[in-house]
């Protein structure tokens, strides 16, 4: 908490506020519509791509049910540090009775993975379609893109030695081992679903693309075109910042994160200040809504 109200008060302390007023008065109400519009449907988006998580580890579990537990633990993570609480209440409303209890945690880490590779992966095509099409010379931005250039190259290049074969005999000795046999266990779920894997891939670039559009929706309404391929990088590097488990649900530091990313690649200070504390106002509905879901659970216990 503390964390959080140094953050907010240092980015509040250098709003410039008569061009601020005048940035938010010139906000409509469609914009914040299309927001919440955007921010609803990634919720059934974010259960199927979670089903197929959980398919994947042999793990069935009805639609309806898996977007009650998404809504809840969204309402969650309004109060813990980062998505953790979400998170843990997902792995717990959905551990199975019988066989590798683990396989609830391995679709829950499945699917954040995959989720954080596709917002990283479109921030890096975004930063390269900066660097190429743009021509804009930028730290960050080359930062940014070197550091997943070679990470990717990486991935790559670890994934055609696995493929190839080249080490089988360590794999071997691995799964002989007993403490082990948890993660390899669901390790060989994974392996052996490639079609599924793609799937919850496809999934999460699409609830990824549609928060890209809900950043661009404010913005344009503000009155700063940057462009997509901008706010998809703005939207990866917010996501790193995401992960730092310092704050409260990320307050301050998600919104620092945006702003600073936002200035250094030529955005106005206030315009940027404007959208991350409607993001994160525009959030406190759902968040509300959830929480009721969440009582209403309760209430039939």
């Amino acid at each position: 908490m503390a964390v959080s109200l140094i953050l907010i008060g240092l980015l509040i302390y250098n709003v410039e506020w008569e061009s601020f007023l005048s940035h938010f008065k010139a906000l409509s109400v469609w914009p914040v519509v299309i927001v919440l519009a955007v921010f609803t449907i990634q919720f059934p988006i974010s259960a199927m791509k979670w089903k197929t998580a959980l398919a994947i580890h042999q793990l069935d579990y009805s639609f309806g049910f898996l977007l009650k537990i998404i809504c809840i633990g969204f309402f969650f993570n309004n109060f813990l540090p980062t998505a953790i609480g979400g998170d843990a209440y997902r792995v717990i409303r959905t551990m199975p009775e019988e066989g590798f209890k683990s396989r609830a945690v391995s679709a829950v880490l499945l699917e954040r993975i995959i989720g954080f590779a596709a917002l990283l992966f479109l921030g890096f095509v975004g930063g390269l379609l900066i660097l190429t099409l743009v021509n804009e010379q930028n730290q960050l931005v080359l930062y940014y893109v070197s550091i997943c250039a070679i990470g990717g190259v990486g991935v790559i290049c670890m994934s055609i030695l696995l493929w190839l074969g080249v080490f089988s005999s360590l794999l071997k000795r691995v799964k002989n081992i007993k403490k082990l046999e948890v993660l390899t266990h669901n390790l060989g779920h994974i392996w052996r679903n490639p079609g599924l894997l793609v799937n919850v891939l496809t999934t999460s670039l699409l609830f990824q693309i549609l928060a890209i559009i809900a950043i661009s929706v404010l913005f344009d309404a503000l009155g700063s075109d940057a462009g997509y391929a901008k706010y998809a990088l703005m939207a990866a590097v917010v996501g790193l910042a995401s992960v730092l488990p310092i704050s409260i649900n990320g307050i301050g530091v998600v919104e620092g994160a945006f702003v600073f990313s936002a200035t250094q690649l030529g955005i106005g200070y206030n315009e940027a200040i404007i959208a991350a504390f409607m993001l994160r106002i525009l959030v406190i509905p759902l968040s509300l809504i959830c929480g009721f879901v969440y009582l209403w659970e309760m209430r039939k216990k």
